[in-house]
């Protein structure tokens, strides 16, 4: 069995009553669970494709993100809550390389009403996607700086490589498509670039220390920071540029500190409606516990353990919300379980 720590936070348990509490969303393509994969497991697709593996539905929250009236979404939730899975999830509804995937990957999910009913249509963006935790990061700021850049390239370089794919440069483009009316055309319904960016912050946290000899706020690898954000909110301007962002991180100071070219994100990393996205609830706990237990005595048993040591995250500020549990610490301890099946958890 997984060791566990007591959480921190105050082991609060269920602050809604059983009838305000949501379903569990726990969805398995096979006929056999046999593995619940950990954060590290944060390709949509592929989590998806294997049937063996449970999902925990968040798709319902595609709808959420798209009714909220801000282009730039800034989320935030600690390490190792499924930030990256989240990302990923997006980029697959989104993107329009992904349309041709949609029923594979999302007809048995909740954001399949949404799209029968018209409320929302996949394959609507270009996806441009960074991951700042990639860069290599090291104490020679110079260095770092460098790194960040190869980082910002490549990912430039793969979002052009897909272009050319569709011979197509995203604003004049589509806006030529517009404007003659093209509803033929394979990108008439694409509306402009979606940004997805991971662990923001990463990079910048790593130089926060007020001992080192170079501070970050004086860097190279700073200025570069700042100069990407500026450059992501100039092209936001154009008619069919970035359209959208969700940018997800650790800590909120780094994008009002070290990117003030970009002040145009909305922070929703305690509103409500998202206060769920990650982190898993307590009826999808107890849902996967019933499958893999053999009594009830024995769910009762692992509920009450995983309730003391890894719930009570609490991400709404001012409104009584429920409580999630850490995500990555409750589906070792669902792997770990006895009654579990002994395979590999996503790598």
């Amino acid at each position: 069995m997984v060791r566990l720590a007591v959480n921190p936070r105050g082991l609060s348990t269920t602050t809604l009553g059983p009838d305000k509490q949501g379903k569990c969303s726990l969805r398995i393509k096979g006929n056999k669970l046999e593995a619940f994969p950990r954060c590290s497991e944060s390709n949509f697709s592929d989590l998806r494709r294997n049937n063996s593996f449970a999902y925990f539905d968040r798709t319902r929250y595609v709808s959420v993100l798209d009714s909220i009236h801000a282009r730039a979404i800034l989320f935030l939730r600690p390490r190792r809550f499924g930030k990256s899975l989240t990302l990923s999830m997006l980029q697959h509804f989104h993107g329009i390389q992904h349309r041709d995937q949609y029923d594979e990957l999302f007809l048995d999910l909740d954001i399949d009403k949404d799209v029968k009913g018209d409320k929302i249509t996949p394959g609507e963006y270009l996806i441009l996607d960074f991951n700042f935790a990639e860069v290599n990061r090291t104490r020679d700021l110079n260095k770092a700086a460098e790194g960040l850049a190869v980082n910002i390239i490549w990912s430039l370089e793969r979002f052009y490589r897909v272009l050319r794919k569709l011979v197509l440069i995203v604003d004049d483009a589509l806006s030529e498509i517009k404007n003659r009316g093209d509803k033929k055309h394979p990108l008439a319904n694409v509306k402009g670039i979606y940004l997805l960016a991971d662990e923001y912050d990463a990079f910048s946290n790593e130089y926060m220390d007020p001992h080192n000899s170079q501070p970050w706020a004086e860097s190279d690898a700073s200025s570069l920071v700042k100069d990407f954000w500026a450059t992501v909110k100039g092209m936001m301007r154009l008619p069919y540029g970035i359209q959208k962002c969700f940018i997800t991180g650790i800590s909120p100071l780094s994008l009002a500190d070290n990117t003030s070219g970009f002040n145009i994100a909305v922070n929703m990393s305690f509103k409500k409606e998202v206060a769920g996205i990650c982190g898993l609830s307590r009826a999808d706990v107890e849902g996967a516990l019933e499958r893999i237990c053999k009594s009830k005595a024995d769910v009762e048993r692992h509920l009450d353990r995983l309730t003391r040591y890894a719930n009570g995250y609490h991400f709404c500020r001012y409104e009584k919300s429920e409580p999630v549990f850490n995500t990555d610490t409750s589906l070792e301890y669902l792997q770990q379980t006895p009654q579990t099946p002994k395979c590999r958890i996503g790598s």
